[in-house]
């Protein structure tokens, strides 16, 4: 034996990659998969553009309006958004795209990529958060329910909320009738929760939007349709004939409305929850909640003082 050790041979990759010409090919391949994991603010960096995510059903909170434009309280909201996004990306103003989204695919267009934030009436829920973030509130509602103003007694006194109703007044006034609900939505959640418990025989019907929920019980082929309540009172306002309608006092359950953005990006929530707390306590917002609600109360506005955030 020589005792000489020979030198070890190359690999063919360890001998492609010292190319000078490889190392920048493999930088090149690497480019686009930072990209994709890249934050918000360098995204818009990369791009100039901010994707907004809308209902079209959904007003006064986010709709198609007559000339086909993204309307609505919470479109006006991201709007605010993107201007100040543009500004903390040291990019002025972006170019804003308006991409409509349906209920059941909303969460995972954010998720995925598709849109940039969502802005509509997605109730901010802890498993909505394994998918997704959340801004701070924008809007607080509850579960209620719309029926005909012939509707059956007891059903109206039950929706209405004045006593605290029997079990056996709850079994009479929803045996055998039928509940419409917009599909993919907490209300469906919670009426598939509760409704056969309430009442055996009462039914119930999912509908595509809710202007389909609202043709429904115009038509009669529902006694009541469930939704939150700030959606009916702009169900109601659409209508023909808005006197047709009544909507219970009775207060189901709480829902609070925020906007959806990807999760793991606080630069960019920050930005978010910034621009909407600068707001909250402006005199600006009280002419953005009269346009779509009517002139706000003073407890509207100490509400959204004490879920703004101080600098």
């Amino acid at each position: 034996m020589s005792g000489v050790t020979g030198r070890r041979r190359a690999s063919p990759l360890a001998a492609w990659c010292r190319k000078p010409w490889a190392a920048i090919l493999f930088l090149g391949l690497l480019v686009p998969a930072l990209s994709a994991e890249a934050g918000m603010l360098e995204k818009v960096r990369e791009t100039g553009v901010f994707r907004i995510g809308y209902r079209v059903d959904a007003g006064p909170f986010a709709y198609r309006d007559r000339d086909g434009r993204a309307a609505g309280y919470s479109v006006e909201l991201c709007e605010r958004i993107a201007v100040d996004l543009g500004k903390a990306a040291s990019l002025g103003q972006l170019s804003v795209e308006y991409v409509p989204v349906g209920t059941e695919e909303r969460l995972e267009a954010v998720a995925e990529g598709r849109i940039d934030i969502l802005c509509g009436v997605t109730t901010a829920s802890l498993s909505r958060r394994e998918t997704v973030s959340f801004s701070i509130p924008t809007f607080i509602t509850d579960i209620a329910v719309m029926v005909d103003v012939d509707a059956a007694r007891p059903l109206k006194a039950l929706i209405s909320g004045r006593s605290a109703p029997s079990e056996e007044t709850v079994m009479e006034a929803l045996r055998d009738k039928t509940f419409g609900v917009r599909a993919g939505t907490t209300a469906e959640s919670w009426l598939r929760d509760n409704l056969q418990d309430l009442a055996a025989g009462a039914n119930l019907v999912t509908v595509s939007d809710h202007r389909d929920g609202l043709q429904k019980l115009q038509n009669g082929e529902i006694d009541a349709y469930v939704a939150d309540r700030a959606i009916l009172v702009g169900l109601a306002r659409s209508a023909d004939n808005p006197d047709r309608f009544i909507i219970g006092e009775r207060l189901f359950t709480i829902e609070p409305y925020a906007l959806a953005i990807p999760r793991g990006d606080e630069d960019f929530r920050l930005v978010v929850d910034r621009t909407l707390s600068r707001l909250y306590r402006s005199r600006a917002f009280d002419t953005l909640l009269a346009r779509y609600f009517g002139k706000p109360k003073e407890t509207t506005r100490l509400l959204y003082l004490a879920v703004s955030l101080p600098e």
